[in-house]
């Protein structure tokens, strides 16, 4: 890539084994056989049901591993009438920084409205595999008056892999514009003008103010780390998951896409096995060879697998093996802990590439 970068994301997919899961759900539904009934969230093309996770409860778990393994402390909500909204602080905030926020702010002397778009993105967590949701009946009977009838209830639940995309937005990171319906308000950013300094911009433009290099990079390197040891989700009493990534790919490119896409599928001779779509990662790294960041001896793209997972891992092994264009962009890691832990590593690097 000639030049410095305009707009640096990290950006990445992830691969998650949900076995015997219902790490969603869409509440009850009343048309089922009983009058307990639990669905889990899932889309539907044509007559195939995809089970899937929304982007707001995985970053909810992400959020979680944040507050608990590296000392973040969750921005304060204040609780409205008909809103809540968290501090709007992203200087003090990590959370408000990465994650976002709009605080409609109703009374009081700070009353206007103050929103940040989240520089951390995320999709839905899909299923490779359709048709995978199946019903699982239970009943309440523990200890009930003599005579009663069992109460029953119905819950969904799946075995499958789920792939979802990310992206870190490195340019936004510690970069707070001020004023009315911007980030922060002129008094936080007096307020904190110890800890900031004004990065130059057009006249016609909003002042904005920057976190010193080394705490943006570390609040993206720690998101990264939390990432590796993701966990959460619904029912885990009774469905206990593990959802700590099986694989991920991770690159460091100029440009607002996530094209790591939609990289796993399934099996067309074993439906039951989910294979790494090297044709179309192929095509995804020869269209981007122009546009990833001069990180990591131009291996700006990272990968790990846990073994076993890939049905055809011996031949993802294989090719990037080989060093051919264009997989010689690629670095191998021995799990997707690994390769986490290595972009947190060139996540400095990626910002020294900033324009």
């Amino acid at each position: 890539m000639a030049g410095r970068a305009t707009y640096p994301v990290v950006t990445g997919t992830v691969l998650i084994e949900a076995s015997g899961a219902a790490l969603n759900n869409a509440g009850q539904d009343e048309g089922r056989r009983t009058d307990n009934a639990i669905v889990v969230k899932q889309l539907q093309i044509g007559r195939l049901r995809y089970p899937y996770v929304s982007g707001q409860a995985w970053r909810r778990w992400w959020r979680e591993v944040l507050y608990t393994d590296f000392g973040w402390t969750p921005s304060p909500v204040t609780r409205e009438a008909k809103s809540a909204y968290t501090e709007g602080n992203p200087i003090d905030y990590a959370e408000d920084d990465l994650f976002g926020y709009m605080a409609a702010r109703k009374r009081g002397k700070d009353s206007d409205t103050y929103r940040r778009v989240s520089p951390l993105r995320a999709s839905l967590l899909v299923s490779v595999f359709p048709n995978v949701i199946v019903s699982d009946f239970g009943h309440f009977s523990r200890n009930l008056p003599p005579g009663s009838d069992i109460i029953p209830f119905e819950s969904e639940v799946y075995s499958t892999y789920l792939q979802g995309v990310f992206s870190i937005v490195l340019s936004e990171v510690g970069r707070f514009a001020v004023g009315a319906m911007a980030d922060i308000s002129p008094e936080l950013a007096q307020k904190n003008g110890s800890r900031l300094r004004k990065a130059a911009v057009n006249p016609n433009q909003a002042e904005i103010y920057e976190l010193p290099v080394r705490d943006r990079v570390q609040r993206v390197c720690e998101a990264l780390q939390a990432l590796a040891r993701l966990r959460g989700g619904a029912r885990l009493a009774r469905n206990l998951s593990d959802v700590t990534p099986v694989a991920v790919i991770v690159g460091f490119l100029d440009g607002g896409n996530a094209p790591f896409q939609n990289l796993f599928v399934s099996d067309p001779v074993n439906a039951e096995q989910v294979l790494l779509n090297l044709e179309r990662f192929r095509s995804v790294l020869s269209d981007y060879t122009d546009r990833f960041l001069k990180v990591n001896n131009d291996k700006a793209v990272l990968l790990g697998l846990r073994p076993t997972v890939l049905a055809n891992e011996n031949e993802v092994r294989e090719v990037i093996a080989r060093k051919e264009r264009p997989f010689d962009r690629v670095e191998l890691l021995d799990s997707p802990r690994r390769a986490l832990e290595r972009a947190a590593e060139l996540v400095e690097q990626a910002y020294a590439s900033i324009g």
